[in-house]
């Protein structure tokens, strides 16, 4: 069996935190590199928010292939997780702001504060919203989808 159909084997929720973990681990690289390029005054904040932009893209692929079963057409999809990660992207930019500018923390720890809340609003949002095929949560028959590993 090779390693992409071990990993799809595995549940749902455990694919969605590993997913998550790795995107985070790529996410954090991006980051620094961004950071340490970064000429700008606001540098710990502004380069969050260009590695979230640069970021949502990525994180949209891995759990389109590593993820959901059944993700559906791609272009809607990603409009979605633009418009979700849009508010997540004023939401923690502007925590990361307070956290790094007003309060003085490592950005480094600004980072992963902006991750955890991140995290947060996509296991609310991303299931339901970005990867349902009409955005909805449910497959437009009035039932809720179904997804791999729930009955």
């Amino acid at each position: 069996m090779s390693l992409l159909k071990r990993y799809r084997s595995m549940p749902e929720l455990v694919r969605i935190v590993t997913t998550a973990f790795i995107g985070a681990a790529i996410g954090y690289v991006t980051y620094l590199l961004i950071y340490a390029l970064n000429p700008l005054h606001l540098r710990a904040t502004s380069s969050w928010l260009l590695a979230f932009i640069v970021n949502v893209v990525r994180q949209h692929g891995l759990h389109r292939h590593l993820t959901f079963e059944d993700p559906g057409p791609y272009w809607p999809s990603l409009r979605r997780a633009y418009l979700m990660y849009s508010g997540s992207a004023v939401a923690t930019t502007l925590l990361n702001w307070c956290l790094a500018v007003h309060s003085g923390w490592n950005h480094n720890l600004a980072w992963l504060a902006c991750m955890g809340l991140t995290a947060t609003i996509s296991t609310v949002f991303l299931k339901r919203y970005v990867f349902s095929p009409a955005g909805t949560g449910d497959s437009g028959s009035g039932h809720r989808r179904v997804w791999r590993g729930q009955k």
